[in-house]
Protein backbone atom coordinates (compact mmCIF):
# COMPACT_ATOMS: atom_id res chain seq x y z
CA UNK A 1 0.00 0.00 0.00
CA UNK A 2 1.49 3.31 -1.07
CA UNK A 3 0.69 5.12 2.18
CA UNK A 4 2.42 2.62 4.48
CA UNK A 5 5.94 4.15 4.31
CA UNK A 6 4.63 7.59 5.21
CA UNK A 7 2.60 6.13 8.06
CA UNK A 8 5.60 4.24 9.39
CA UNK A 9 7.65 7.43 9.35
CA UNK A 10 4.95 9.23 11.32
CA UNK A 11 4.76 6.42 13.87
CA UNK A 12 8.55 6.33 14.22
CA UNK A 13 8.77 10.09 14.73
CA UNK A 14 6.00 10.07 17.32
CA UNK A 15 7.49 7.10 19.17
CA UNK A 16 10.99 8.59 19.10
CA UNK A 17 9.74 11.84 20.56
CA UNK A 18 7.93 10.05 23.35
CA UNK A 19 11.01 7.88 24.10
CA UNK A 20 13.31 10.88 24.32
CA UNK A 21 10.92 12.48 26.76
CA UNK A 22 10.80 9.42 29.02
CA UNK A 23 14.60 8.96 29.09
CA UNK A 24 15.21 12.34 30.68
CA UNK A 25 15.69 12.27 34.45
CA UNK A 26 13.26 15.17 34.82
CA UNK A 27 11.15 15.25 31.66
CA UNK A 28 10.20 18.73 30.53
CA UNK A 29 6.49 19.24 29.86
CA UNK A 30 5.68 18.24 26.31
CA UNK A 31 4.50 21.18 24.24
CA UNK A 32 1.78 20.76 21.61
CA UNK A 33 3.31 19.76 18.28
CA UNK A 34 2.54 21.66 15.12
CA UNK A 35 -0.37 20.33 13.13
CA UNK A 36 -2.63 21.69 10.41
CA UNK A 37 -4.88 23.36 12.95
CA UNK A 38 -4.16 23.45 16.67
CA UNK A 39 -3.71 21.17 19.67
CA UNK A 40 -5.14 22.72 22.83
CA UNK A 41 -2.41 22.87 25.53
CA UNK A 42 -5.26 22.23 27.96
CA UNK A 43 -8.19 20.44 26.37
CA UNK A 44 -11.43 22.41 26.22
CA UNK A 45 -14.00 20.88 28.56
CA UNK A 46 -17.26 19.93 26.87
CA UNK A 47 -20.52 20.20 28.78
CA UNK A 48 -23.32 17.67 28.60
CA UNK A 49 -25.57 17.32 25.57
CA UNK A 50 -28.19 14.88 24.33
CA UNK A 51 -28.61 13.99 20.67
CA UNK A 52 -29.82 10.97 18.68
CA UNK A 53 -27.84 8.66 16.39
CA UNK A 54 -28.89 7.08 13.10
CA UNK A 55 -30.45 4.18 15.01
CA UNK A 56 -32.62 6.56 17.08
CA UNK A 57 -30.53 5.82 20.17
CA UNK A 58 -29.55 8.53 22.64
CA UNK A 59 -26.03 9.88 22.24
CA UNK A 60 -24.55 12.04 24.99
CA UNK A 61 -21.19 13.16 26.36
CA UNK A 62 -20.83 9.77 28.07
CA UNK A 63 -20.53 8.21 24.60
CA UNK A 64 -17.36 10.25 24.02
CA UNK A 65 -15.56 8.84 27.05
CA UNK A 66 -12.73 6.25 27.10
CA UNK A 67 -11.86 6.53 23.39
CA UNK A 68 -10.94 9.12 20.79
CA UNK A 69 -13.61 10.67 18.57
CA UNK A 70 -13.39 12.74 15.39
CA UNK A 71 -16.38 15.01 14.70
CA UNK A 72 -17.38 16.69 11.44
CA UNK A 73 -20.40 19.00 11.11
CA UNK A 74 -22.36 19.02 7.87
CA UNK A 75 -25.64 18.01 6.25
CA UNK A 76 -26.87 15.40 3.79
CA UNK A 77 -27.83 17.94 1.10
CA UNK A 78 -24.27 19.31 1.08
CA UNK A 79 -23.11 19.36 -2.56
CA UNK A 80 -19.35 19.03 -2.16
CA UNK A 81 -17.45 19.57 1.11
CA UNK A 82 -19.35 16.99 3.17
CA UNK A 83 -19.10 13.98 0.84
CA UNK A 84 -15.45 14.76 0.11
CA UNK A 85 -14.57 15.02 3.80
CA UNK A 86 -16.51 11.88 4.73
CA UNK A 87 -14.68 9.94 2.00
CA UNK A 88 -11.35 11.12 3.45
CA UNK A 89 -12.41 10.11 6.96
CA UNK A 90 -13.37 6.67 5.66
CA UNK A 91 -9.86 6.29 4.18
CA UNK A 92 -8.33 7.23 7.53
CA UNK A 93 -10.47 4.62 9.27
CA UNK A 94 -9.37 1.98 6.75
CA UNK A 95 -5.65 2.87 6.93
CA UNK A 96 -5.58 2.77 10.73
CA UNK A 97 -7.36 -0.58 10.88
CA UNK A 98 -4.96 -2.05 8.31
CA UNK A 99 -2.02 -0.91 10.47
CA UNK A 100 -3.56 -2.35 13.67
CA UNK A 101 -4.16 1.14 15.04
CA UNK A 102 -7.38 1.96 16.85
CA UNK A 103 -9.20 4.56 14.73
CA UNK A 104 -11.18 7.29 16.44
CA UNK A 105 -14.93 7.04 16.66
CA UNK A 106 -15.95 9.05 13.60
CA UNK A 107 -19.05 11.20 14.01
CA UNK A 108 -21.08 13.15 11.44
CA UNK A 109 -23.13 15.84 13.20
CA UNK A 110 -25.88 17.38 11.08
CA UNK A 111 -26.54 21.09 11.30
CA UNK A 112 -29.75 20.69 9.25
CA UNK A 113 -32.11 18.72 11.53
CA UNK A 114 -35.17 20.00 9.63
CA UNK A 115 -34.29 17.64 6.78
CA UNK A 116 -31.77 15.30 8.40
CA UNK A 117 -33.76 12.89 10.53
CA UNK A 118 -32.24 9.63 11.75
CA UNK A 119 -33.94 7.85 8.85
CA UNK A 120 -32.27 10.20 6.36
CA UNK A 121 -28.84 10.17 7.99
CA UNK A 122 -28.57 6.37 8.31
CA UNK A 123 -28.21 5.42 4.61
CA UNK A 124 -26.22 8.58 3.90
CA UNK A 125 -23.55 8.05 6.53
CA UNK A 126 -23.35 4.27 6.12
CA UNK A 127 -22.73 4.68 2.40
CA UNK A 128 -19.31 6.06 3.32
CA UNK A 129 -18.54 3.72 6.22
CA UNK A 130 -20.60 1.28 8.28
CA UNK A 131 -18.62 2.25 11.38
CA UNK A 132 -19.56 5.94 11.24
CA UNK A 133 -22.02 7.52 13.66
CA UNK A 134 -24.54 10.10 12.45
CA UNK A 135 -26.13 12.50 14.92
CA UNK A 136 -29.22 14.69 14.79
CA UNK A 137 -31.53 16.31 17.31
CA UNK A 138 -33.29 19.57 18.20
CA UNK A 139 -31.72 22.61 16.54
CA UNK A 140 -31.12 24.39 19.85
CA UNK A 141 -29.28 21.37 21.25
CA UNK A 142 -27.15 21.08 18.10
CA UNK A 143 -26.41 24.81 18.26
CA UNK A 144 -25.23 24.57 21.87
CA UNK A 145 -22.99 21.61 21.09
CA UNK A 146 -21.45 23.12 17.95
CA UNK A 147 -20.73 26.31 19.89
CA UNK A 148 -18.66 24.24 22.32
CA UNK A 149 -16.84 22.72 19.34
CA UNK A 150 -16.05 26.18 17.92
CA UNK A 151 -18.05 25.23 14.81
CA UNK A 152 -20.39 27.72 13.14
CA UNK A 153 -23.21 27.36 10.63
CA UNK A 154 -26.04 29.31 9.05
CA UNK A 155 -28.81 28.80 6.53
CA UNK A 156 -28.18 30.41 3.13
CA UNK A 157 -30.00 30.86 -0.16
CA UNK A 158 -30.42 27.93 -2.49
CA UNK A 159 -31.13 27.88 -6.22
CA UNK A 160 -32.73 31.12 -7.36
CA UNK A 161 -31.15 33.10 -4.56
CA UNK A 162 -33.96 32.49 -2.08
CA UNK A 163 -34.45 30.57 1.16
CA UNK A 164 -37.60 28.45 1.15
CA UNK A 165 -38.74 25.47 3.20
CA UNK A 166 -37.33 22.96 0.71
CA UNK A 167 -34.70 25.02 -1.06
CA UNK A 168 -31.72 26.24 0.94
CA UNK A 169 -28.07 25.51 1.64
CA UNK A 170 -26.12 25.48 4.90
CA UNK A 171 -22.84 27.35 5.30
CA UNK A 172 -20.74 25.59 7.93
CA UNK A 173 -17.26 25.04 9.37
CA UNK A 174 -15.12 22.53 7.50
CA UNK A 175 -12.75 21.73 10.38
CA UNK A 176 -12.57 18.37 12.14
CA UNK A 177 -12.81 18.31 15.93
CA UNK A 178 -10.75 15.69 17.78
CA UNK A 179 -12.16 14.66 21.16
CA UNK A 180 -9.90 12.97 23.73
CA UNK A 181 -10.86 9.99 25.96
CA UNK A 182 -11.96 12.41 28.70
CA UNK A 183 -14.69 13.67 26.39
CA UNK A 184 -13.01 17.06 25.89
CA UNK A 185 -11.94 18.95 22.76
CA UNK A 186 -8.23 18.23 22.26
CA UNK A 187 -7.53 19.49 18.74
CA UNK A 188 -9.06 21.28 15.79
CA UNK A 189 -7.90 20.07 12.37
CA UNK A 190 -8.41 22.69 9.68
CA UNK A 191 -9.00 22.21 5.95
CA UNK A 192 -7.86 21.34 3.37
CA UNK A 193 -7.94 17.75 4.56
CA UNK A 194 -6.02 14.74 3.25
CA UNK A 195 -5.69 11.27 4.81
CA UNK A 196 -1.97 11.71 5.52
CA UNK A 197 -2.26 15.14 7.13
CA UNK A 198 -5.28 14.23 9.25
CA UNK A 199 -3.68 10.97 10.38
CA UNK A 200 -0.48 12.75 11.37
CA UNK A 201 -2.50 15.32 13.34
CA UNK A 202 -4.39 12.56 15.16
CA UNK A 203 -1.19 10.74 16.14
CA UNK A 204 0.53 13.93 17.32
CA UNK A 205 -2.53 14.87 19.37
CA UNK A 206 -2.68 11.42 20.95
CA UNK A 207 1.02 11.52 21.82
CA UNK A 208 0.63 14.93 23.47
CA UNK A 209 -2.39 13.75 25.46
CA UNK A 210 -0.79 10.48 26.59
CA UNK A 211 2.49 12.15 27.61
CA UNK A 212 0.67 14.68 29.76
CA UNK A 213 -1.55 12.05 31.38
CA UNK A 214 1.25 9.89 32.74
CA UNK A 215 0.97 9.14 36.43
Amino acid sequence: MKKIPALLLILFAVAAGAWLGTTQKTPAPLKPDRIQGAIYPTAKELKGFELQDQHKQKFSREDLLHHWSLIFVGYTHCPDVCPTTLAIMSKIDKIMREQDLQPPQIIFLTIDPERDTSEVIKPYIEYFNQNFIGLTGPLDEISRFTLQLNAVFRKSAGAGGEITADNYLMDHSSALMLINPDGDLQSILTAPHSPGIVLESILKSQTYYEFNHKE
